[in-house]
């Protein structure tokens, strides 16, 4: 599984894993959105969102993606079904597609206030990345 919840006594503590860096991301915003609609299937896209962040650093990088999808969710009303990015480690570009939130459908989880740096770590293996990282409920 590319993630899983983590214990935390307050917030949700995500542990993230991908083969790429790219992916990493990508796996992240799903991360998010499980959070905050639940399990939910995910449909054949009905809108895409240009999306852009920049980091000094890669974790940097990870916090702020994360942030700018979160505001994109909320404003747009969409819940991401894929993700086409390209990111080194202080820049990312990209497309998020998704559908219209539906009460009915994606009412499960739980409201993201923000993307915390507390218990933040991004580290690097020969066979991928692993992200801890703290949403803020």
């Amino acid at each position: 599984m590319p993630f899983e919840e983590l214990e935390h006594t307050a917030d949700v503590k995500m542990r993230i894993t991908a083969s790429d860096y790219s992916l990493l991301l990508a796996e992240s915003g799903f991360a998010l959105s499980q959070v905050m609609y639940g399990k939910y299937k995910r449909e054949p896209s009905e809108i895409a969102v240009s999306i852009e962040a920049e980091g000094t650093t890669p974790a940097e990088l990870c916090v702020n993606f994360l942030s700018e999808l979160l505001f994109i969710m909320e404003t747009e009303y969409l819940v991401p079904s894929a993700f086409s990015l390209t990111a080194d480690e202080t820049s990312i570009t990209g497309t998020v597609s998704g559908i219209p939130f539906e009460r009915g459908k994606h009412s499960g989880g739980i409201e993201v206030k923000g993307i915390s740096y507390s218990g933040l770590t991004l580290t690097k293996t020969n066979t991928e990345y692993e992200l801890i990282i703290i949403f803020d409920i």
